[in-house]
């Protein structure tokens, strides 16, 4: 379905080769590429890449991904990481997204579990029907990522996770939390008596205690780029391509 929809190979998505059984089992072959961008940043010392070569990669991704939601196909990847878009020859920023082992299309899902938690969107962890925007969800923190060096929300687990989102985001908004199934799984409903709404429940450390997080929405995308810093953690500073007015082209 993809080939024949990128028949002029323009869309950054891996090509189909063939196919053949063996032993009962359906083997795929697909073209040869190079190394993914988890190795890339590893290369890097997870250090991050460079502003313009986290543009090439955006321009690349969102371009593979408005093909994928075009009416005929209409189709989420459902598993968008770092270790699933390939380079497709070491020395260019040429990249293509492979792996669709866990994708499905729009109307027609398969799993219920899906997503690497890293990249896990809100609407997949609270259980609420999702559609394409939960690829766009990774490709935000995948960006991220590729420039920082570090994922954007490492949560040990789901709560964990959903922390580290409503850290940066802020609380999901109450008629959400309302009708999603697994709403009790990170939030408590407070009583009336205290406001109403919802409140995160605390994660336990290994100290026997509860972790620490900032309050909701204050730690800043901003900050964690260094807009006006250098870069991040300063280590862009000076470097052309790196100004403030650089990372703002990005809003």
């Amino acid at each position: 379905m993809m080939n024949r929809a990128d028949a002029e190979n323009k869309y950054y998505i891996v090509k189909l080769k063939r196919h053949f059984m063996w032993r009962n089992h359906l083997c795929l072959v697909f073209e040869l590429l190079s190394y993914n961008l988890y190795d890339l940043l590893r290369n890097t010392n997870f250090r991050g890449v460079s502003l313009n070569l986290t543009r090439k990669f955006a321009q690349q991704l969102c371009t593979a991904l408005l093909f994928l939601s075009q009416p005929e196909l209409n189709i989420i990847h459902c598993d968008l990481k770092p270790e699933n878009i390939l380079l497709c020859n070491p020395k260019r920023s040429a990249i293509k997204i492979v792996d669709f082992g866990s994708s499905c299309q729009l109307g027609q899902r398969i799993y219920q579990y899906i997503q690497s938690r890293f990249y896990r969107s809100p609407e997949v962890l609270l259980g609420i029907p999702y559609d394409l925007a939960i690829d766009m969800w990774s490709l935000g923190c995948i960006l991220v990522e590729m420039h920082t060096g570090e994922p954007l929300f490492s949560g040990a687990n789901e709560l964990d996770q959903m922390n580290k989102i409503v850290e940066v985001l802020g609380m999901p908004p109450d008629h959400l939390l309302d009708q999603a199934h697994k709403t009790r799984k990170f939030f408590d409903k407070l009583p009336a008596s205290e406001g109403g709404g919802y409140a995160l429940k605390k994660v336990a450390s290994k100290d026997g205690g509860y972790r620490k997080y900032r309050p909701a929405g204050t730690r800043r995308l901003h900050d964690i780029l260094g807009v006006e810093g250098g870069g991040p953690a300063a280590r862009r500073r000076g470097e052309p391509g790196h100004s403030v007015s650089d990372y703002l082209k990005f809003k």
